[in-house]
């Protein structure tokens, strides 16, 4: 009996030998590309091309996504199979495709890996459909990817996934920042997680109201813990105190053990502020008042670090210390001594 044109091309699609293989499917891929394939035609040529590319060598696969890549007719069937290949040749494709609908968008980025999810990220003029559903899983390397991605259509919902993942990821938090489509209301949200060179950035360019950003980030500061937690935290540090173990190690030791209602209350105690006074300093002067901080609590300066890094893991402080950051913590530790830091930490608070 005699073959069909598609069980004939899928026998020889089985050819053994590996440079044959390699030769045969990208013969076939120059034929597919040559001219647009009729109806029938197409779903036999993609069916041959996903045959060939199994058990191909990894260049042979390249070589095939760069070609299908940049044609506007490939097949889809095969175009769709490259896009979840390994990520050398997906990327291509994730990249380049125009044969990919925002279905086909929506499967890799429910399906693909990680490094699928983050090239389809960088992806050129995707649209909501697309982003909602890659913003669905909150990874912040993704979001990162879509905040970065200018071209990309960004809904509200996105953005608000986005702003909570930056509580945690100061990386994502300038990524969105740099946005120019964000509104006022969501600007100043994100102003209030931002050190203050990039609040005076967003305040010109969105044209926000820096009493009501400064008001909020108070708000935000003396709304982060209970009145039952603050009770528990000043009685211990008032224990300590009475006890004659009240000093930096104690208020370490709390940050360490990620108690920040007992750090906040140690650390304000040995400055000689009320908590609240210590939380409006840091969430407004950020490094400078955590180095200040230090300085007025007696603290080394090789304490600072320490602080700074347990301060950004819990979100509350919003610079990596390197750069300026990091040159303004060493002004503060060649400038203040312990009383004048007291000083200028108290100012610091003085909104509540």
């Amino acid at each position: 009996m005699a073959l069909t044109p598609a069980e004939a091309v899928t026998q020889l699609a089985k050819l053994k030998d590996p440079s044959k293989r390699s030769a045969l499917a990208i013969g076939v891929t120059d034929l597919c590309i040559a001219q647009p394939l009729s109806p029938t035609a197409d779903p036999v040529a993609g069916q041959l091309l996903i045959t060939l590319t199994t058990g191909a060598d990894l260049d042979s696969k390249v070589a095939m996504a760069e070609k299908l890549a940049k044609c506007k007719w490939a097949p889809n069937s095969a175009v769709k199979h490259l896009a979840f290949e390994e990520i050398k040749v997906a990327s291509i494709i994730i990249k380049k495709s125009k044969c990919l609908t925002d279905q086909d968008l929506m499967d890799i980025a429910k399906t693909g890996s990680t490094d699928h999810r983050r090239h389809l990220a960088n992806r050129a003029n995707l649209r909501l459909a697309v982003t909602d559903t890659l913003a669905g899983p909150a990874e912040p390397v993704i979001l990162r990817a879509l905040a970065n991605n200018d071209t990309a259509e960004i809904s509200e919902n996105t953005l608000d996934i986005c702003l909570t993942a930056a509580k945690d990821h100061p990386k994502l938090r300038e990524a969105l920042a740099r946005r120019h489509d964000l509104s006022t209301d969501y600007a100043t949200q994100l102003c209030i997680m931002l050190p203050t060179n990039w609040r005076e950035e967003l305040y010109r360019r969105f044209g926000l109201d820096k009493e009501k950003v400064e008001s909020l980030t108070v708000e935000a500061a003396l709304g982060a813990s209970s009145a039952g937690a603050d009770k528990i935290a000043e009685e211990a540090v008032n224990n300590a105190e009475d006890d004659g173990t009240l000093d930096g190690n104690f208020a370490l030791t709390a940050l360490r053990a990620d108690d920040a209602v007992l750090f906040d209350h140690s650390i304000a105690r040995l400055c000689n502020v009320s908590p609240s006074q210590w939380r409006v300093a840091l969430a407004m002067g950020g490094v400078r008042a955590a180095a200040m901080a230090c300085q007025a609590a007696g603290l080394e300066k090789t304490a600072y670090p320490v602080i700074h890094r347990a301060l950004q893991a819990g979100g509350r402080m919003h610079q990596t210390l390197e750069g300026e950051a990091m040159s303004a913590a060493a002004n503060v530790f060649r400038m203040y001594g312990k009383e004048k830091a007291a000083k200028v930490l108290r100012q610091m608070g003085s909104k509540v």
